[in-house]
């Protein structure tokens, strides 16, 4: 028994394990950069990265920090005449730092080239390589307004880790980061991705991955998606590990959650509130295509794999979906009743949290034991009326003229032109046109000018707020900081006491800003608590641990960090 016990310890917990790949050893430097803009003297910074490469398309330091910053009493932005492209193996690693004079970000837009044309990619990745980026505000439209950036980052190799942290990434038009590879990275956040439209409003995901190109990990924790499109993450492939926990998502016209063939799955303490606003069309959803959509759209879907071999078998799917808020405002609510009050023949079918066949999915405990879904709410989270009001009438007038009104109306219309695909953009200001102009523009202050800190009281399972906790800055976790004294290797010490009954304290310390994860686990290798999760800065840190709600036995605390993983084991005794 116990050898048993042990053995499937380790295949859960060797989920978490997954190891950065180690690209290359070579010293890093750094290289700070200047804004150039609209034809000013010396090379923009896409330039000056691409000039770090030779001939043969070897990086000269594959490991170098490339630094944006400003320290005048005028920001301009970083204007990139193509995309970066990634040839050889590297650790590519973009971070802006704040104009100390005006406060504002260093921003990364396309810039204008003498043809008049711009590039439609800011990176492109061919081969295996570590991306980062932090603490930039990247705006996806040129300075006359023009918006040409379809996704700004193509991910074509296999293996790579793409990692976004503290941005901004504003009116897009594509996906943000595309995969069209295998067993690849993605880490979001600390980040916002908003107002992402365009007349193809099945595009602007958050992060997309291609048909058959199954990834390794997938983290997106503490993000703000405002006025989407489409999807924080969508892709008909699945997930070795996908975490999605305090995320706020805050409007949007199509599904909002487009991964169906997830594997291991925690979805738990995020907000969604006024996304599918188009909702389906019964005509459409009598296709009976993949993901229950003959159901209709739900925020949460699930389907059986089928041929999708790569994500092991329906019984070892791990789906764990509990502590979310959703919220549907009645003007939407009003809508979709007075398209259904004049529909002939079809009618528009609302969405809801989960479809009919993901709620059969999740109560078959045969065939999917590994389900668990649990304090799933319809609550107003209780936004300001100042900001809901005006998105909220904005929105519905572009479902209006994008779904269902003719000449560009649904299937179930008498439009010639399927309800996902305008031929042009006869609405020019996209999805959010009425909305005040400062929210799309980044030269009114930073951080961005909405704010989505709610009234109604809303916990999650860690006690802290539910959605993006940046919303909160007063809200603190059961982390804290120990020293101030930088500290030179990664290390996780013993739990004191130990035993303990029911409180203890782990130390740890982390010599270089990192994303950390430190959870408890029971013997059987469940999660059992997550002490911090997200981007710590260099320090020694020492955390609380209170263990009253478990029970008696060996449990397991681990700390992983920028490749360091480590366990210990601790005893609670009551």
């Amino acid at each position: 028994m116990k050898t048993a016990m042990t053995a499937m310890l380790l295949i859960v917990m060797a989920i978490f394990l997954a190891e950065p790949s180690q690209l290359l050893a070579q010293v890093p430097d750094t290289v700070y950069l200047s804004a150039n803009f609209l034809g000013e003297t010396g090379p923009t910074f896409d330039q000056v990265i691409s000039g770090d490469t030779t001939q043969t398309g070897e990086r000269v330091n594959p490991n170098r920090v490339y630094v944006l910053q400003q320290t005048g009493s005028v920001d301009t932005p970083f204007t990139y005449q193509d995309p970066i492209y990634i040839n050889k193996n590297c650790n590519l690693t973009i971070i802006g730092k704040l104009n100390p004079i005006t406060g504002m970000p260093p921003v990364i837009q396309p810039g204008i080239r003498q043809n008049n044309s711009s590039p439609a990619n800011l990176m492109i990745v061919s081969v295996k390589a570590n991306i980062t980026l932090k603490y930039i505000y990247f705006l996806g439209t040129r300075y006359d307004s023009t918006q040409v950036t379809g996704n700004v980052i193509n991910v074509n190799a296999d293996s790579c880790s793409v990692t976004l942290d503290h941005m901004v990434i504003d009116e897009s038009r594509g996906n943000l980061v595309n995969y069209v590879s295998n067993w690849s990275k993605f880490f979001m956040t600390n980040c916002e991705y908003r107002n992402i439209s365009n007349q193809f409003w099945q595009t602007g995901n958050g992060m997309w991955i291609n048909y058959g190109t199954p990834m390794d990990t997938v983290i997106i924790n503490n993000n703000t998606f405002f006025c989407m499109s489409r999807c924080a993450f969508a892709g008909p492939s699945s997930y070795k590990y996908l975490l999605y926990e305090h995320n706020t998502n805050f409007l949007g016209a199509g599904a909002m959650i487009g991964s169906v063939y997830l594997s291991n799955e925690v979805m738990k303490n995020n907000i969604f509130y006024g996304v599918i606003a188009h909702g389906a069309d019964s005509v459409y959803i009598k296709a009976k295509g993949p993901n229950g959509i003959a159901q209709g759209f739900g925020i949460i879907m699930m389907d059986s794999l089928g041929s999708t071999s790569y994500a092991g078998t329906e019984a070892e799917r791990k789906i764990d979906v509990e502590h979310n808020v959703y919220y549907w405002p009645q003007a939407l609510v009003d809508f979709w009743k007075s398209v259904n009050d004049t529909a002939k023949g079809w009618v528009l079918v609302p969405p809801r949290w989960m479809n009919e066949l993901t709620i059969d999915m999740f109560n078959d405990k045969t065939d999917w034991p590994g389900f668990y879904s649990a304090n799933n709410d319809s609550v107003d989270p209780g936004f300001p009326q100042s900001l809901t009001g005006p998105a909220v009438d904005s929105l519905i007038k572009f479902v209006k003229l994008c779904g269902w009104n003719t000449p560009y109306g649904g299937i179930g219309n008498s439009g010639s032109y399927r309800w996902w695909q305008l031929p042009t953009n006869p609405y020019p200001g996209y999805i959010f046109a009425q909305v005040p102009s400062t929210w799309k523009s980044w030269d009114d202050g930073y951080p961005v000018p909405e704010n989505l800190k709610y009234t109604a009281s809303l916990k999650g399972d860690d006690g802290l707020p539910l959605g993006d906790l940046n919303w909160f800055p007063g809200v603190t976790t059961g982390v804290n900081q120990a020293s101030n004294s930088i500290p030179t290797t990664f290390s996780l010490s013993q739990n004191y006491p130990n035993p303990f009954n029911p409180t203890t304290v782990i130390n740890y310390t982390v010599p270089k800003s990192s994303f950390v994860s430190l959870k408890i686990y029971n013997i059987l290798g469940q999660e059992v608590a997550t002490l911090y999760q997200g981007l710590q800065k260099a320090g020694s840190y020492k955390a609380n641990f209170d263990a009253s709600k478990l029970s008696s036995g060996v449990y397991l605390y681990r700390l992983q960090a920028n490749g360091f993983n480590e366990t210990k084991k601790m005893i609670l005794m009551k």
